[in-house]
Formats: structure tokens, sequence, C-alpha cells
């Protein structure tokens, strides 16, 4: 036993220095950059986003300062954290800590995990906590009324993560069908439990209440537009999720999800449910919009749990193979971003719906010091800057260490990323000078900046060449007195 929690130990070690490495050297993408931007404006909640990852930058930004490493420090925290649940699962299945170590260490051999747990995102927290959850869930099936109270802290904190943590509440419906949760409701245990868990919840609805219920009504309505029944998104989905988990490795836990599902025990049950809930809701609302093949990833965690613990004859070649392709797509994806001119030199892409897939998307890597800099040198005193793309905005703000007063301007209509136009006062933009750079050169920006600006002229492109070739070209158009900030700069009144 003592080797086996030795092992688990070594195994956290060398994960988390993989980690750490990945945080520091990557460079930070426009949605971390826009979480970061985020952390620096606290507040209850944001528009798409509830607060928890993005309140737990500010103490790391405090102690590392502004660099990769305190963005994605909560990341790094939260596959910590993962782990843990991890190991309280495989022990009420009937495993050790080294069947937990051997988990992890399967997990670390998809894309999903070894590029995910370095990466600021409300996924690495909301899985974290979904673990813990189901763990919590599966101790109620036993039994275990202090089960409660760790299912309502899992699903509360998980909530302030991201909203799909909602899903953890087949766990624990089938703790209470098929375990001993049931006569619990007697007591008033889970009902103090599930009072605490909504109060955890409060600020999303504080923010909420104070914005017209705008979060809300995103998450609901807004986010996705697609709803005609196709095929293609599904495939989609489905195809995303062998990429990012490798074929042999999905074959080993479906094989495992389904041989602890007709063990019939409480505990079993639970886990296979915490396992196919994510995978089945997600899949199913593929069929009508694209979904991201990530966001079923907490269902893949409980499912390595129950492989780690559910031996059958062609388990270790699935896992073997399944390891050594998911590591060489980690090991492509890392040449990529180390090396993004070389894959600019090959030609491939996929047209999907309502995007366009290409190797092209490569330029998106290269040059934003260059463009910062640039963008510095044309700002004028008491210029603001001032983009149409969230990811812009935020990465211009990010890499020039805050210094460059970033705004978006969301001139475009766009439906993610507008946490900042909930930052600033009318009274703060009225009358302001902006240097708007984009990224577009196919849109028209005069007509829509022409009616909340007095005046709108555009400027020679910000460009940026690699060995004579033109790689990326950002349009500039220098604005004049904004006259009306609300609703492209700011939706308060």
């Amino acid at each position: 036993m003592a080797d086996g929690k030795r092992f688990f130990g070594w195994v956290l070690l060398a994960t988390t220095a993989v980690h750490v490495a990945l945080a520091i050297g990557a460079p930070l993408s426009g949605d971390e950059a826009y979480y970061w931007d985020c952390s620096r404006h606290p507040d209850w909640a944001y528009f798409d986003q509830p607060p928890l990852v993005i309140w737990a930058m500010i103490p790391f930004r405090a102690l590392l300062g502004e660099t990769n490493l305190a963005v994605r420090a909560p990341a790094i925290l939260a596959s910590l954290i993962l782990a843990v649940g991890l190991l309280g699962i495989v022990r009420r299945l009937g495993g050790g800590a080294r069947d937990a170590g051997l988990a992890y260490l399967v997990l670390h051999g998809t894309p999903l995990a070894f590029l995910g747990s370095a990466y600021a995102s409300t996924d690495i927290a909301m899985i974290a906590a979904y673990t813990l959850a189901t763990w919590a869930a599966m101790a109620v099936a036993d039994g275990d009324r202090r089960g409660w109270w760790g299912f309502a802290l899992a699903i509360g904190l998980g909530f302030l993560a991201k909203f799909t943590m909602v899903l953890a509440l087949a766990a624990i419906g089938a703790a209470v069908h098929w375990g001993q949760g049931r006569r619990h409701l007697s007591g008033p245990t889970p009902y103090l439990a599930a009072a605490l868990a909504l109060v955890l919840t409060s600020p999303v609805w504080i923010w909420a209440a104070r914005h017209d219920w705008d979060n809300i009504r995103f998450q609901l309505v807004g986010r996705h537009h697609d709803s005609s029944l196709t095929l293609r998104f599904f495939g989609e989905f489905i195809a995303g999720n062998l990429v990012l988990l490798s074929p042999p490795l999905a074959i080993a836990l479906v094989i495992a999800w389904a041989r602890a599902r007709r063990r019939g025990e409480p505990g079993r049950r639970v886990a296979a449910v915490a396992a196919a809930t994510p995978i089945l809701f997600f899949g199913v609302l593929s069929l009508g919009s694209r979904m991201a093949p990530h966001w079923g990833t907490a269902g893949v965690v409980v499912a390595v749990a129950l492989l780690a613990v559910e031996p059958f004859r062609a388990r270790r070649a699935l896992v073997a193979g399944g390891i050594g392709l998911g590591l060489a797509i980690v090991a492509a994806g890392l040449t990529v971003v180390a090396l993004p001119e070389r894959l600019l030199e090959l030609e491939w892409s996929y047209a999907g719906r309502p995007q366009r897939v290409s190797t092209s998307a490569a330029a998106e890597l290269i040059g934003y010091p260059e463009i910062v800099e640039a963008v510095d040198a044309r700002l004028r005193p008491g210029e603001l800057v001032a983009s149409s793309s969230y990811t812009t905005t935020h990465l211009l703000a990010y890499l020039s260490g805050g210094r460059l007063p970033t705004r978006l301007a969301n001139v475009n209509r766009g439906r993610h990323g507008l946490a900042s136009l909930y930052w600033y006062e009318p009274s703060e933009l009225v009358g302001r000078d902006l240097l708007f750079v984009a990224r577009d050169r196919r849109r028209e920006f005069h007509e829509p900046l022409e009616e909340i600006f007095a005046e709108v002229v555009e400027e020679p492109p910000i460009e940026v060449h690699r060995d004579g070739r033109l790689i990326r070209s950002f349009r500039v158009l220098r604005c004049r007195n904004l006259r009306q900030p609300v609703p492209a700069l700011t939706r308060l009144e």
C-alpha cells in the first residue's frame, strides 16, 4: 500500500512538472488572455463565464506577476484536484493508489489531459469538480451521508467554473435510484446540502440580477444558433473525440464502461452514469448544433477510472496503442506551436460549418509582439486601442503587459467574449479617440464605425512578413470623437 501511495505521488510530481513547463513555454491563446483581462476587473461573474477560474488567477498574478504561469496556475491546481478525485473514485471501485496513478498516466497519454492540464480554461476546473462530485455520489450510493456535503461543495463550486457542471446531477440521481441515497431523503442532510450548493452559486445570480439576466439568456439562447437536424455535426463530434482520445483508447474505455455497468454494484452504476452523461448529452446536442469535442471530457475522466479497475483481455494492448497514438498527436500539436512557420508551407483545409479549418490558422501564432510594437508606435496620447475581435483586444493588452488601453468594439455584433462591455460607463468613453485594428480584411468596418464616431480615417495596415512573404495583415482605422458608445463599447446605461 505504501508503494502505491509513493507511486501515485511520483506520478503527480512528474505530471505537474510537465504542466508547469508547458504553461511557461506555450504562447497564450486569445481565450486565456480574455480570462486574464477579466481577472483585472473583479466582479461577481462575467457575461459568458462564471467567475471561479478568473478569480483564481488574481492571487497567482499577485504572486507570479503578469506571466503565462500565473494565468495557467489555476489549471495546474485543478489538475491536482482532479487527481485527488480520481483516487477517490478508484478506491470506491475497489482499486488502490497505484491503480489511480496508472489511470492518471493514461489520461496524460491523451491530448485532452496532456495539453488541457496546462491551459487556462473553465473546462479543467469543472472537470475536477465533476470528478469530486462523482466520488461523493458514489459515497452516497454506499450509504455515507457525508457524501451529500461533498457533492454539494463540488457541484456548487463546479457551477462557478462552468455551467455544464449541472450534468453531475445525473450521478446523484443514480445514487438515489440504485444505491443507499434514497434512505437519506427522509432526513434533512440532502436538503441542507442542496441549500449549500445553491448558496455557492449565488455570485452568478447576483451578476444576472444586476445586468438584466444577460448571462443566463446568453447560455440558454445566445450561444448556439444552428437548429436543423444534421449528422455532419454529430460526425464531427465523434471524430473530434477519437482524435483527442485516440481510437484504441476509446474502444478500451467503452469496454470498461460496459463491464462496470453490467456488474450492478451501486457505486459502479453511479460511475457508469457519470461517465456516460456528458458524452451522451453533447452527442445528442450535436445533432442540431456544433459541439466542441472536449466538452465531454468530464465523463472521459470517470471512464478512465473504470478502465483502471476493470481488467479484460485486450486492455493492455488497447491502452498502449491509444497512449502511443495520443502522444504522437500531442507531439504534432506542440510542433505546430513551436514552429508555426513550417505549417504555412503545407496546404490543407476542412470546409466545416460555420467556419473553415485550415493550416493558414497557424498564422495566428506568428507576429503578435511585432503587432503590439506597431500599435504602440501609432498610438497617440489619450487614444484607446480597440478591435472587433475579443482575441485581438485581450492579447494586445496581455502582450503589452497591460500597457495598451484596449477596448472591445463590438461593431460586428459578435456573441462571445463580451465581458468588457460591462466594465466601462458611457461617461468614460464619450468623446474618446480610438485606434481601431482588425484582422478581418473582408468585413466593411467604415459604416458601423462612422455611425458612432465623428470621423473615421483608414491608415496603412500593420503587416507581418516572413522571408519576404506577407503572413498577417491588420487593418488600422483612426476614429475620432466617440459619440455613441452604447452598445458597441459598453452595455451599461
